[in-house]
């Protein structure tokens, strides 16, 4: 997120100036004064402070810097504790300039959201609470149910809808190829490299495949498990039942970005893939393991 824009006033002071004098409480008792910019970050400041403190009594007291946070009273006359370090000491508006080191209470990442959403509706979000009037009420009842019901829609099909949700497949609208690229192609086939991981480690194995351009992500992954099993010698029915047990088990993903190839469209209707084949006839994809969607969708809950 952007800092807020600042107005230039600071402490009484119509405009100002490049560098201040910061009084700085820190937990062991010490008050120290630091010069610093008016941009300077408060992770910066805190760096630069916790730097002085070792040359004064008491510093031995101290935890690890990344254990504490600043809090002031701003100009609206509230105590707020700052726990977005990347903000600058000319956004917080503070009624004058003195920070207080303490250590955190409660959920950081709720306290986060909840100062974002205060930022957003105009009001801190314990006032906002407050509000009686019916019309507020009834509209956070139903965004409420509207939010549930789209929670109830991207889980009702489990990991997979919950992948997708964190990977939404970026397809052209139509399936067919422009004519310009599919005169480029052989015969309507292109030529994919398959880098099938099979260790976790991480360590893989490579297949090059000449498919259809219309071939599903499924289709692409039945076609590498037949040439991986090549050499085993099997016969249909057995290469029939291999593709069947382990062709749901992997998922194909584009080398080089976080896209996943998680729905049943053509392999040439992913715009990823039909940047790469503008450039190059070869396209390499790893082969990734299913057990990747408990990974997506971990990720989503997160």
């Amino acid at each position: 997120m952007p800092p807020r824009p600042s107005s230039g006033e600071l402490w009484g002071m119509h405009l100002m100036p490049p560098s201040i004098l910061v009084d700085c409480l820190l937990p062991n008792g010490m008050i120290l004064t630091l010069e610093c910019l008016r941009e300077a970050t408060l992770i910066t400041v805190k760096h630069e402070l916790f730097k002085e403190a070792r040359k004064y009594p008491l510093y031995h007291l101290l935890q690890e810097e990344s254990s504490y946070i600043f809090v002031s009273v701003t100009q609206e006359a509230e105590r707020e504790e700052f726990y977005d370090e990347t903000r600058r000491l000319c956004d917080l508006r503070l009624f004058q300039a003195f920070l207080k080191v303490i250590e955190p209470v409660g959920n950081r990442e709720e306290k986060i959201l909840n100062r974002e959403i205060g930022f957003a509706i105009g009001m801190p979000i314990c006032e906002f609470d407050l509000v009686k009037d019916s019309e507020v009420q009834d509209f956070r009842r139903n965004i409420l149910n509207v939010c549930k019901e789209a929670i109830d829609l991207r889980d009702c099909n489990g990991p997979h809808s919950r992948a997708l949700y964190v990977y939404p497949p970026n397809v052209e609208s139509s399936v067919e190829l422009p004519r310009h690229i599919y005169n480029k192609l052989d015969k309507g086939q292109i030529i994919v490299v398959i880098w099938v991981i099979v260790s976790p480690s991480n360590d893989k194995q490579k297949y090059t495949l000449k498919i259809n351009h219309d071939y599903v992500p499924e289709q692409v992954i039945a076609e590498a498990i037949r040439k991986k099993t090549r050499s085993m010698l099997l016969s249909q029915e057995q290469l029939k039942m291999c593709v069947q047990e382990y062709q749901g088990k992997y998922i194909l993903k584009v080398c080089g970005c976080d896209e996943y190839l998680l729905e049943k469209y053509p392999l040439s209707q992913y715009k990823e893939k039909m940047e790469i084949a503008n450039i190059e006839p070869k396209q390499s994809i790893p082969l990734s393991r299913k057990g990747l969607r408990g990974t997506l969708s971990a990720a989503e809950r997160d």
